[in-house]
């Protein structure tokens, strides 16, 4: 039973930083990189944190192999780097 719930928590935290990461790419295509380079560069540092952290889920054999403390980092870098995002947007819509 220990085994399952692991795999449904490392199989839930790839699928939800997979979704991250499509929502966001979809959203810098459309940003206008001109006058929001701040922001831009933002997402693309959240963006390549996420997908650090795809990667190190995935290149663990189990899931006790997966440091705790390295993944709440990496969520603490990207809740902080979304932040400066928004506020680097300047009150624009």
């Amino acid at each position: 039973m220990r085994l399952y719930e692991e795999d449904g928590v490392r199989v839930l935290l790839s699928a939800t930083l997979v979704a991250f990461l499509a929502v966001f790419a979809v959203y810098l295509w459309f940003v206008d990189l001109l006058s929001s380079q701040r922001e831009f560069g933002a997402f693309l540092t959240a963006e390549l944190v996420a997908f650090a952290m795809l990667v190190y889920i995935s290149t663990k054999p189990d899931y006790d192999a997966v440091k705790k403390s390295w993944m709440l980092i990496g969520c603490i870098a990207l809740a902080l780097l979304l932040i400066l995002a928004f506020l680097s947007r300047g009150g624009q819509p």
